[in-house]
């Protein structure tokens, strides 16, 4: 994980004030059945997600992710930063993979079969760890909200989570898994 730019005094001085999410314009985004949690949380929100405004969003799927990349990483990233000083976490989404609910009982179903049939092979070890997940690639800059100078940045990260849930789950777990990584990135200096 690249290096953190900051000592660790600088870190608790800050104060989280906002994360901001985005996408390039290439950026890939597959989630199938974004459709089934859409209709879902249009009757039912989920009250535990931030509020997080619809403008610059191409997609209920890329609104839905900031919603969430926002809700967790104020939840987890939040608690490093009792300062003063205002910063805002820009995260910006390459690739997001969350396969459809057939992909992930289909596979399960097989391994299942798989791993039966090959009890005692060397195959059975490998069918388990075909068992699909969900993946994202991201940057990460950590900002100055006065100056909107780069206090931090890493290219390139990747999260991922498993994909047994529900598609809403799923893209929950992997906002907990990306933010958790990037609690991660910042506590390096403050614990090495």
């Amino acid at each position: 994980m690249p290096k953190l730019d900051l000592s660790p005094e600088d870190i608790p001085a800050l104060h989280l004030a906002g994360v901001k999410v985005t996408y390039p314009a290439n950026a890939s985004i597959q989630w199938p059945e974004a459709s089934v949690l859409e209709e879902k949380e249009r009757t039912a929100p989920n009250p535990e997600l931030r509020e997080v405004s619809r403008g610059g969003f191409h997609s209920y799927e890329e609104h839905r992710l900031a919603a969430a990349l926002t809700t967790q990483s104020f939840k987890q990233v939040e608690s490093l930063m009792q300062g003063t000083r205002p910063v805002r976490l820009e995260i910006e989404i390459r690739e997001l993979l969350i396969p459809t609910t057939q992909e992930r009982t289909g596979r399960v179903v097989a391994t299942t079969v798989l791993t039966t049939v090959l009890l005692g092979g060397i195959a059975g070890g490998y069918a388990v760890a075909a068992t699909p997940g969900i993946f994202m690639t991201y940057d990460v800059a950590l900002v100055d909200q006065n100056t909107n100078k780069v206090l931090a940045s890493a290219k390139v990260l990747k999260a991922s989570s498993p994909a047994t849930q529900f598609s809403g789950e799923s893209v929950d777990s992997i906002a907990a898994a990306a933010a958790t990584q990037i609690k991660g990135w910042l506590t390096q200096k403050i614990m090495g």
